[in-house]
């Protein structure tokens, strides 16, 4: 083998050494919105109980309303939980049989959660998320969501910026706001009603 494919094997091997373990399931700061727009399912479910299915471990759910997603709630008995990695999903033994709202994933007939995906109790979220969640942030999916928490905040196309700075907006913007498009390059935070 010549030199040059020597170095570059060397360099990969490097580069994959580079990231451990534990950066596996490294969650961007979740909300409401990015994770309605970014996930295949969006659910209001009661978890029932933990079990394993086919091998995979999750917990049975009654699903309550498919907020999003093409899947029928009929059909929606179980989901997995990515068991056993760093990315693993878990609920506490007194939140079943309680009103939650979850994001996921819809493969080959399976919904799963990880520990990145949304998830909250339905009596949690202010009447606004319950309505972005019910479809009106389905207008926003076209604009990202960034967090800035030191000014100046930057700039960019398509984005609305979470105010954290100096006990800024983000409380607003999180609980009572959708970010949503004005133009093809701009994107602004409204109030849902």
């Amino acid at each position: 083998m010549d030199t040059g494919k020597w170095v570059t094997l060397l360099a990969g091997v490097l580069f994959l050494g580079a990231f451990s373990p534990a950066d596996a399931c490294k969650c961007v700061e979740n909300n409401l919105q990015r994770s309605y727009c970014t996930s295949d399912v969006v659910l209001k479910l009661k978890f029932q109980k933990a079990t394993t299915q086919d091998g995979m471990k999750g917990y049975e759910v009654k699903v309550i309303e498919v907020l999003k997603g093409n899947v029928k709630k009929e059909l929606v008995k179980f989901i997995t939980i990515m068991a056993g990695t760093d990315c693993e999903y878990s609920l506490s033994p007194t939140d079943f049989n309680k009103d939650y709202i979850i994001t996921g994933s819809y493969n080959n007939g399976k919904v799963s959660v990880g520990k990145c995906s949304y998830s909250n109790r339905w009596d949690n979220l202010s009447h606004q998320e319950k309505k972005g969640a019910e479809g009106a942030y389905k207008k926003g999916c076209s604009c990202a969501i960034e967090s800035c928490s030191a000014q100046p905040c930057p700039t960019k196309q398509k984005t609305c910026t979470i105010d954290e700075y100096n006990g800024g907006e983000a409380k607003k913007q999180l609980k009572k706001q959708r970010c949503v498009p004005v133009n093809p390059t701009t994107c602004k935070w409204e109030d849902i009603y």
